[in-house]
Formats: structure tokens, sequence, C-alpha cells
């Protein structure tokens, strides 16, 4: 399983993760942000949530994120101020840590140039092989 806490109360996941009671429960996530397009969320689990329909392969969505940017990175920074929150997708490694940069670029300041290293120190199969240009939408 890959999961991460990018900063306090913001995780990254595979989809396995929201389906993990104890991993939810013990991080008290309350919100669940599903970035897959047919993947159920939880019966058994009470949280929000939301689902951002995106394939599995990073660059076929950069239209969609292009088109929902400031929309999806409010939604974040609002929800953020009190409560928890799991970005999950696919595999965990690509689509959600590419969205949580783009978060920390726009809300925190962060250079997108020191973006790459700090999401890889996060979790060590964190996969973001792609040119980070790509984080100008």
């Amino acid at each position: 399983m890959v999961y991460a806490e990018v900063i306090s109360g913001l995780w990254i996941g595979n989809i396995d993760m929201m389906y993990n009671k104890k991993f939810i429960n013990d991080n008290n996530i309350r919100v669940i942000i599903n970035c897959t397009t047919n993947v159920p969320f939880s019966e058994t689990i009470q949280t929000h949530n939301i689902r951002i329909p995106l394939s599995d392969i990073l660059i076929h969505n950069i239209e969609t994120l292009r088109n929902n940017k400031d929309k999806i990175l409010s939604t974040i920074d609002t929800l953020l101020e009190s409560n928890h929150i799991l970005l999950c997708c696919y595999d965990g490694k690509t689509l959600s840590p590419f969205i949580i940069s783009l978060y920390l670029i726009h809300y925190g300041g962060i250079l997108k140039e020191k973006i790459k290293p700090m999401i890889l120190s996060k979790h060590k199969e964190i996969s973001m092989d792609y040119d980070v240009s790509l984080l100008d939408l």
C-alpha cells in the first residue's frame, strides 16, 4: 500500500487506502477525494466523498485538470481547514501526488522546482516521472 501525509492532515494514497478503516480512523480522515473514474467508495466507512473522474494515465488528464484546477484546489483548501483529507488515485504514485503538488504550489507558495524532492521524501514508491513544466497548468 502506498500512502503518505504530505502536510498535516493532507494524505495521498492508492485506492486501497480508502477501504482501510483502521487507517481512516487512526488518521481522523473525514474526506476522501477519489481520483478514479469508477472505483467505488467504501459503503462501510462514513466519510464525505468526492470524485474527480480521472484515468490512470496522467497525460490523459491534463486538459481536465487544467479546466478544473481552481475548483479542485479551492475545494481541498476549504475542506482542509476543518478536516483531514485522503486524496487517492489508482496507484497512489502519480495522480494524487500531482494534484497535491499543484495545491502546494498554489496555496503553499512552494516553487515547482522544490516540489519533487519534497513529495518524493514522503514515500519511496511515489513516482513523479513527469516534466515539472506540467505543473504550469
